[in-house]
């Protein structure tokens, strides 16, 4: 999914779940900063402490970030969990909605509701679940699996988007060929057209459109895929969510939840809307002003500050004083995003027969 969904329609459910604005606005950019964090480097401070950061993000121009490493690091742990179905690897690692691993790993969010970077986790949690109605069917490790006939790509619904979105796949193809010359060294078997859902592009990130493939493993056998619904259940899902927070941290909630039903058709044309990510995004922004989601109450959507954040780090070496640091927002997404990839990796994965760290 896109900064549509990852921050603007997560901070709307998650206000519709009865969450306050500074705690809905710390999930949501939490969420999406998942996607945006892709550098890694080491923070010392004056006094002598120091932080290092680790990407929980990946850009195909990025080569790093297309490595054994950081499949395993990054991909399968933030943006493809395993789903754990199957009775070989490939099979287990393929990402799932509805998954027992996505409720287990929910559970154990839960359980550190207490704990002050708490708001932070849950977003990170609501970025991996969002991402498993979406990236299904694929896995964040190289796979043949992961492959799809280019010719059998086709555009359901809207029809006339498919001319458009052709074009923006060739743009996406074309971007990732001039990444190639630098990636020798790189096995074919961690390419792009392996890896996750490349070979798509970016059509199972767009909750408007209804198309369908074939893989290249099963030729004869046509995948459809209706995201409007996809999108649908991962609003609930995430919604479900947020309510379960607000329980655990009632100081953190200023409202009961509005019910979920008496949104459905609103999220429903949001979702069937074409647009590219930043118009798509508006219309969360739209509907919240008019009160269409909080009954009534209009309300303004706080720009994301995802580049803040980025600027906070650059500015943590000149800090003084590290128990000043802890308290930063910055701080405490590094510290979840380390405790949710040490628990997927070490805990979870491993207790379903999956070790790939």
């Amino acid at each position: 999914m896109q900064i549509d969904m990852h921050y603007y329609g997560t901070y709307t459910l998650a206000r519709v779940a009865g969450l306050d604005q500074e705690t809905a606005e710390l999930i949501a950019t939490a969420s999406q900063f998942v996607d945006d964090n892709t550098s890694v480097s080491t923070i010392r401070f004056s006094d002598g402490g120091q932080m290092t950061t680790a990407a929980t993000g990946h850009h195909f121009e990025h080569t790093e970030n297309i490595s054994s490493n950081a499949q395993r690091n990054i991909w399968i742990p933030f943006h493809f969990l395993p789903g754990a179905y199957g009775d070989t690897f490939s099979e287990r690692i393929i990402c799932k909605k509805n998954s027992a691993t996505a409720a287990e790993m929910t559970e154990n969010h839960l359980r550190l509701s207490h704990k002050p970077f708490s708001p932070l986790l849950i977003g990170i949690a609501a970025h991996v679940i969002a991402d498993t109605f979406s990236h299904f069917n694929f896995s964040g490790a190289s796979s043949r699996r992961n492959s799809i006939d280019q010719a059998s790509i086709t555009v359901l619904e809207p029809q006339n988007e498919d001319t458009a979105l052709a074009e923006e796949r060739m743009r996406f193809f074309e971007r990732f060929k001039y990444v190639r010359p630098n990636i020798r060294t790189i096995p074919e078997e961690e390419l792009m057209g392996t890896l996750g859902h490349g070979a798509a592009a970016s059509y199972p990130d767009l909750p408007y459109l209804a198309w369908s493939y074939n893989t290249e493993e099963a030729p004869a056998q046509t995948i459809r895929r209706h995201n409007q619904d996809d999108f649908m259940e991962a609003a609930e899902m995430l919604y479900s969510l947020f309510v379960r927070f607000a329980d655990q941290r009632p100081d953190l909630a200023e409202s009961p939840p509005v019910p979920f039903d008496s949104i459905q058709d609103s999220l429903a044309i949001i979702f069937a809307s074409p647009g590219n990510k930043h118009q798509r995004s508006g219309f969360w922004q739209f509907a919240m002003a008019q009160g269409v989601f909080l009954e009534g109450r209009q309300e303004e959507i706080p720009p994301y500050k995802g580049q803040m954040w980025k600027n906070s780090c650059e500015e943590l070496a000149s800090c003084p004083d590290c128990a000043l640091i802890t308290e930063m927002d910055i701080f405490k997404f590094y510290q979840a995003a380390s405790i949710h990839r040490t628990y997927v990796l070490q805990e979870l994965l491993p207790a379903h027969d999956i070790s790939v760290h």
